[in-house]
């Protein structure tokens, strides 16, 4: 299926089976992940303990292998794990989809097509960190949470954009990352894409020393008013505009993401050299 015949109108999610299915993608950076990967589990936990039902998908970058992003999950292969309140989470790979699960049971099925808009589609909310994921799920009209936790602040030099592009001049030390990044934060921005394109904030923005709980509880409120989500969906359409401008949109994402895994591809040949 080519990534244009994949989008459409996102009017609803595409999936009738009446299974309410969040989708995480908590970037593919090694600083981001290593806050993300963990809090993202969390939330999936909290969500559990009060909607057992619910199905957890996650479209692995392509810059990424299942392996790696697991070592996130366990607190002996991610120094940050400790810095999140989260259970650890083990990886089965025996079958496809692989998929993370914790030991109470709560599992997080882990999706390596690329592009993920079918799989994205069948979302009723995403949780995602800053980056081209927010343009993507915008370009698609799926209602997102935009999450960025700041418990380590030095985790902000895989920011896109400004920040990050400040936090990783050349000379610049981990300290003067976590001050840069604390000083663009102390100045309210719009971060996700689409609240940038529609000059406020349509999908919440959630910046700071976050707690999971708060978050899945943000998350359960909003399953538990759909017209809300459904109100969501339509201010993202009404930015995106025609479904035509949705698939360029998307385009452009995807473009980022795949000069990412070209930039990368680059840097392991030449570290073999």
């Amino acid at each position: 299926t080519s990534p244009s015949s994949s989008l459409g109108s996102n009017s609803s999610r595409s999936d009738d089976s009446g299974t309410c299915r969040i989708g995480f993608l908590p970037g593919s950076k090694a600083a981001k992940l290593s806050l993300g990967v963990p809090f993202c589990v969390a939330i999936a936990h909290h969500l559990h303990t009060q909607r057992p039902g619910i199905e957890y998908v996650v479209p692995v970058a392509p810059t990424l292998d299942i392996q790696t992003l697991a070592t996130y999950a366990q607190p002996a292969t991610n120094p940050a794990h400790s810095l999140i309140t989260s259970p650890p989470a083990s990886l089965h790979d025996a079958q496809d989809p692989a998929y993370l699960v914790t030991d109470d049971g709560v599992k997080l099925t882990l999706h390596t097509e690329f592009p993920a808009y079918d799989l994205l589609r069948q979302c009723d909310v995403c949780i995602t960190t800053v980056g081209a994921n927010t343009a993507e799920l915008g370009a698609l009209g799926i209602p997102m949470v935009v999450i960025l936790p700041t418990q380590q602040m030095d985790a902000m030099r895989a920011w896109d954009g400004i920040p990050g592009l400040l936090a990783n001049l050349p000379g610049v030390g981990s300290l003067m990352a976590t001050v840069i990044n604390a000083w663009f934060l102390r100045k309210k921005r719009l971060l996700a894409w689409p609240n940038i394109w529609a000059g406020e904030e349509i999908v919440p923005e959630l910046v700071g020393r976050l707690d999971p709980k708060t978050v899945a509880d943000q998350v359960l409120d909003y399953l538990a008013h759909p017209e809300t989500l459904a109100q969501m969906r339509a201010r993202l359409r009404r930015v995106r505009g025609d479904v035509g401008a949705g698939d360029r949109i998307a385009h452009i994402a995807v473009q980022e993401v795949l000069s990412q895994v070209s930039t990368t591809r680059k840097a392991v040949t030449l570290e073999k050299a």
